[in-house]
């Protein structure tokens, strides 16, 4: 199983992607960004924002002008566009279909936002598109998904956990998890 070396070749870090969509953010509220704007808007000093940001740079990401103003780049713009998509996407099916709360599914959606493929990212989008049709279908599905309890069968008779394997959910098994 190899899948795991595939992290490696993520295109962008955690690190980089707050950076663009720090300079993104503070090109769309005050028409500029500098690399101290950076660095407050990302809660770190400014050295720190500086050698990030010349690493971006370096990949053509970021631009900084003859008066020390950044912009994205065009794949930079990209990226911070992606990114900024990916996130909404997740929020929206964390919060709306997985039913965690916003402040959950905003936590968790920084954590991947800028690790899923396009192709989950497109999957993912026209699930969110079809379960907001208004058709009687979809909302019968999601009627029924929103009253379902989960018991965890325990870690001998669940497909997801491995056999004898301690189950993930908690001791005794009987964990009721509603969808």
């Amino acid at each position: 199983m190899k899948e795991w070396k595939e992290f490696e070749n993520n295109e962008i870090t955690h690190s980089m992607a707050h950076y663009l969509m720090a300079i993104h953010e503070l090109h769309r509220k005050q028409g500029y960004a500098r690399v101290t704007d950076v660095a407050r808007e990302l809660d770190i000093t400014p050295g720190s924002a500086s050698v990030s940001i010349k690493a971006l740079k370096v990949r053509g990401w970021v631009e900084e002008d003859h008066n020390r103003f950044l912009k994205l780049g065009t794949e930079g713009e990209r990226l911070a566009h992606e990114i900024q998509v990916n996130n909404r996407l997740f929020v929206q099916f964390l919060s709306e279909v997985l039913g965690l709360t916003e402040t959950q599914a905003h936590i968790d959606a920084c954590k991947v936002e800028h690790l899923v493929s396009t192709e989950t990212r497109n999957k993912m989008m026209a699930f969110m598109h079809f379960i907001h049709e208004d058709r009687k279908p979809v909302k019968e599905f999601i009627k029924a998904w929103k009253e379902h309890q989960f018991h965890c069968p325990g870690p001998t008779d669940c497909q997801l956990c491995d056999e004898g394997e301690k189950c993930v959910i908690g001791e005794g098994h009987a964990h009721a998890h509603k969808g």
